[in-house]
């Protein structure tokens, strides 16, 4: 019986199918025994927990890809998630299966494919590929979140411009849910660029929307002094500059040096420089597109 219990932490989970207990030697009766004892307990039919019943999200996810099989993989949003991909942070049990498997584990969103999938694993879980969570995802997701999405995972370095239009060839075909939007989003970020944080993807997006002229993202500046810096929005032909700064980029005597000595050598360089805090895209994006505009115009 302990090797029983051994095996499930072997194999980095807390979780045995019952086909898992019976080849290693378990019969119906212990199974019965050990639920009825309280030592495991039952998520889903046919899945058992070395212990009481899984209440964090990782955990339940687990449980639900034992209860669907070997071949099941967290997908969609729940793999969104679990990338850390940005834009969402609702924690669902959402997983996708071969189209002729039959289980359906209690309380989970399940999804039958009859097109490959590629299998990651992410925080000891199976996962769908980045580019195929985005491109499953978008089926559910407005097109700024995706784009968001899409933008981080390249930033990240998770895929590259050629894999997420790779996998737009290859799987996101017609009559693929979400495949127009995802497309808009990789043509979005391939026209646009990508950038350096959430909030900076936010902020094109609004610029896009309100007809700003496109900038140049992660601007690179050589100034007088010969240090390269990069600017979060460029418009080269004004010797503009937009940034965008999060909470903490400044905080600290130090930080604060470094920043001032930046500045200097920005407007050395000759470059007029706007700037606004992640907070304030935010809450005031519009605010922050007109105050955009007038800058650009020359206007105070």
């Amino acid at each position: 019986m302990k090797d029983i219990d051994h095996l499930a932490r072997a194999n980095g989970t807390s979780f045995l199918s019952r086909d898992e207990v019976l080849t290693a030697g378990g019969t119906d009766r212990m199974i019965s025994f050990r639920l009825k004892s309280g030592l495991w307990a039952n998520p889903h039919p046919g899945v058992y927990r070395l212990g009481p019943d899984p209440t964090g999200w990782l955990e339940q996810l687990d449980a639900a890809v034992t209860a669907a099989g070997p071949s099941a993989l967290v997908s969609h949003r729940s793999a969104y998630v679990l990338w850390g991909l940005d834009g969402i942070t609702s924690q669902m049990l959402e997983i996708t299966v071969p189209y002729d498997h039959a289980p359906i584990p209690n309380g989970v969103l399940r999804h039958r494919t009859r097109r490959e999938m590629a299998r990651e694993i992410v925080q000891g879980l199976p996962v769908t590929s980045v580019t195929r969570t985005l491109l499953d995802a978008a089926r559910y997701l407005p097109l700024p979140v995706v784009i968001k999405g899409v933008d981080s995972a390249l930033r990240r370095e998770l895929t590259t411009l050629p894999g997420l239009w790779d996998t737009a060839e290859r799987e996101g075909g017609r009559g693929v849910p979400g495949a127009g939007r995802y497309r808009a989003a990789v043509a979005h970020i391939e026209d646009h660029g990508s950038t350096g944080s959430p909030a900076e993807a936010e902020l094109l997006i609004e610029m896009k929307r309100a007809g700003i002229p496109a900038p140049v993202p992660q601007y690179e500046i050589v100034t007088p002094s010969g240090r390269r810096y990069l600017v979060d929005f460029g418009w080269p032909d004004l010797d503009k500059g937009v940034e965008v700064d999060g909470l903490d980029a400044h905080s600290g005597a130090q930080n604060l040096e470094r920043d001032l000595i930046r500045q200097n050598d920005l407007l050395a360089a000759g470059l007029q420089l706007r700037r606004f805090t992640a907070r304030q895209v935010r809450r005031q994006p519009q605010v922050v597109v007109e105050d955009i505009r007038r800058f650009l115009q020359g206007k105070p």
